[in-house]
């Protein structure tokens, strides 16, 4: 699909405003879409996200004597990506690990992205996504104290993880 803006380039990003219940998408190739400002946001999202870091480990003082970790890959260090907000490569995710799990618990909820799965074909991915979401429910039901709906997500739990040990995750 090409590019709605231009109309030159191959469309990579997608915008997706709603608002009022009424869905706006907007599919931009690369170039158009570093300039493009027109979605309204409400907040500045690097702002959020130098004021989220700023609470935990990074805010934090190093010393001179602490050497600064930088992804080997692009070079950006932890303050680089303190001040704007973006990383710099997906090496950044596994070098600033540990600094930024916390900020993307506070922001998502988790620390793990959970994206769609096509409907066909990957049966396996399907089942073990429900087994994981069932364990948090699980998880949250016993925290909560609430045992009956508790013993109905571990029934649940135990179908679907024998239906995997049974190799007919379809």
């Amino acid at each position: 699909m090409l590019c709605e803006k231009c109309g030159q380039h191959e469309a990579t990003v997608k915008f997706v405003q709603i608002e009022n219940n009424n869905k706006t998408e907007l599919r931009l190739c690369q170039d158009c879409a570093q300039g493009y400002t027109n979605f309204s946001t409400g907040f500045d999202l690097q702002h959020l996200l130098s004021s989220m870091f700023q609470t935990g480990k990074i805010g934090q003082k190093l010393s001179p004597s602490q050497p600064m970790k930088k992804c080997p890959t692009c070079g950006r260090t932890i303050l680089d990506v303190q001040k704007t907000g973006r990383l710099g490569c997906s090496s950044c995710y596994e070098v600033f690990h540990d600094e930024l799990n916390p900020v993307l618990r506070r922001l998502h909820g988790s620390s793990t992205h959970t994206g769609k799965v096509p409907a066909r074909g990957y049966p396996k991915v399907r089942v073990n996504r429900q087994i994981e979401d069932l364990r948090k429910r699980l998880q949250e039901c016993v925290r909560q104290e609430n045992y009956e709906q508790a013993a109905k997500y571990r029934d649940e739990l135990r179908l679907l993880e024998a239906k995997v040990a049974g190799g007919d995750g379809e």
